[in-house]
């Protein structure tokens, strides 16, 4: 037996690193932040090369844009992929690779828990292999498992917590409770709202208590026992969240979502629009339309048939559902084009599977053992993983790999990425190499630059690992207000790109001192 579970383990782990391979993560590993959010991801990175070069505290985090203030400490989430990253460049030097493989580590790892929860659940190699890898063909979640945000890893964390309480509540062994604790206490902080699936379990526990109780089949105080872990979970949450509010207040407080984007702070109009997007634009990105239908119909079927479904299983997955629908009205404002915001939401598809799959299970063996419904869902899990390979190579590079008409990919969405890597090409990629230039010029990396090119907090002043200014923030000022206000901050540079500097004339009185040009870039003492 243990033998078969190490081969199915191994197995598990070679379907993973194949299907990595399809999404051509061996190349995307060493690539530099690009694409999708760029500009997120330059905080990430930015955050962490600020660790890096100058031993700042683990408490005390800052970026490159300083603003009006001397520095750019603020908080964003809880900066522990930060700091370990930044410790792990002063052993291996500077190695963007080491951030996207400890995300990557961090994701695999729960997928391989989901995969290991679905086996104990299910007793079917098959669907313990199905479950998690549909969810692992979320465009989505290929895109931000090797990449530099903390969506993706705080929803792999959310998983093992979740592997780890179920064998908790198997054998009531400690250790196993700890470990789950752990695993959420960590995902909370990376991002609270991955713990959805922890609420559901929460809720769970405490409805079960109170049916209980009601019934003297349990003591109020035992209840309340179950759920004093749970409870000291959220408390470190919350004391982190406060530090980090009371950090930002003092310093710069904007720059990082700490609040909520709730729907009725918005105007009917602007729902509309953001709806559009969420529908058209985003939903794309979360899992294929027509599958997501597929598992919504499975959702609606355990709800028919809820009688004969495991009742703790329909629990978890009917709070967490209710949890999917408060947060997307929470969180509402974000879904204009903040695709990321959706990663948490992916819990939805392999709780239905695993619901359903254990109710079909349960209720009829003969379906549930079908070859004909195993080799079905079999093909759509490769096509999906064939699309999800296409729509995330085309998000690196439009033309290298997009020979297909129509099946995988539309032409509109062809046309949009051919236009953003053009746009990139021609307005920011001599950033990523301009840094010993500019030190060739004896411009230190402390020396206050603006950057007239960027609309971004971080891009350019990550790339060129300057601190400064950007265009991001201070929407009233003109061009010259701009370069006027970042003079009297203590910018030394004004840089800005040849497209820019034909655009505009507000740059005249400040293009006397010409230090350098680079490629598209050039370089003005102020």
């Amino acid at each position: 037996m243990k033998n078969k579970s190490f081969i199915t383990n191994l197995l598990f782990i070679g379907a993973l690193i194949f299907i990595s391979f399809a999404y051509n993560y061996q190349e995307i590993l060493f690539y530099r932040p690009y694409s999708n959010h760029t500009w997120r991801q330059a905080d990430c990175l930015s955050i962490t090369m600020n660790y890096y070069k100058e031993n700042l505290n683990f408490f005390t985090p800052e970026v490159h844009w300083t603003g009006d203030r001397e520095n750019g400490k603020t908080i964003s989430e809880f900066p522990i992929i930060y700091y370990t990253v930044a410790q792990l460049w002063k052993i291996f030097g500077q190695q963007e690779f080491i951030y996207r493989l400890i995300n990557i580590l961090i994701v695999f790892s729960g997928l391989f828990s989901l995969f290991k929860l679905s086996e104990r659940i299910l007793k079917d190699t098959f669907w313990s292999f199905f479950v998690p890898l549909i969810v692992f063909t979320s465009p989505l979640l290929i895109f931000y498992t090797n990449n530099f945000l903390s969506n993706a890893p705080a929803f792999g964390l959310a998983l093992t917590g979740t592997y780890f309480f179920y064998r908790y509540d198997e054998k009531h062994k400690k250790k196993w409770l700890i470990l789950s604790m752990a695993f959420f206490t960590l995902s909370g902080l990376l991002k609270i709202t991955s713990l959805i699936i922890f609420m559901a379990i929460l809720g769970t526990i405490v409805l079960d208590g109170i049916i209980k109780v009601s019934n003297k089949k349990q003591t109020i105080k035992s209840t309340l026992l179950k759920i004093v872990p749970f409870l000291c979970v959220l408390a470190v949450i919350a004391i982190w969240y406060l530090y980090a509010r009371y950090y930002n207040a003092q310093n710069h407080r904007n720059l990082f979502l700490q609040d909520i984007f709730p729907i009725w702070e918005l105007p009917a109009d602007k729902r509309s629009e953001i709806a559009n997007s969420l529908y058209w634009n985003l939903l794309p990105s979360y899992f294929n339309k027509e599958a997501l239908l597929g598992i919504v119909l499975l959702f609606l079927l355990v709800i028919v048939f809820r009688r004969k479904v495991t009742k703790k299983y329909l629990s978890v997955l009917v709070i967490s559902f209710i949890g999917i629908i408060l947060y997307s009205l929470l969180w509402f404002k974000a879904f204009d084009v903040h695709d990321y915001y959706l990663t948490n939401l992916l819990i939805f598809i392999p709780l239905t599977l695993i619901v359903f799959f254990d109710f079909i299970k349960n209720n009829s063996r003969r379906l549930y053992k079908s070859i004909f419904l195993k080799v079905g869902l079999l093909l759509v899990l490769l096509f999906l993983i064939s699309q999800g390979a296409l729509k995330t190579r085309l998000k690196y590079d439009s033309k290298k790999y997009i020979k297909y008409d129509n099946i995988f990919i539309q032409e509109d969405e062809r046309n949009y990425w051919e236009y953003i890597h053009w746009d990139y090409g021609n307005n920011f990629k001599a950033f990523e190499t301009i840094t010993p230039y500019l030190r060739s010029l004896g411009i230190k990396r402390t020396d206050k630059v603006i950057c007239m090119s960027d609309a971004s907090i971080n891009i350019s002043l990550y790339f060129m690992d300057q601190k400064g200014l950007t265009k991001y923030g201070y929407a009233v000022f003109s061009d010259k207000e701009r370069v006027e206000f970042a003079i009297k901050q203590g910018c030394k540079y004004l840089i800005v790109n040849d497209r820019d500097l034909e655009n505009s004339s507000s740059f005249l009185p400040y293009l006397s001192m010409q230090i350098g040009k680079y490629e598209n870039i050039n370089i003005y003492k102020l």
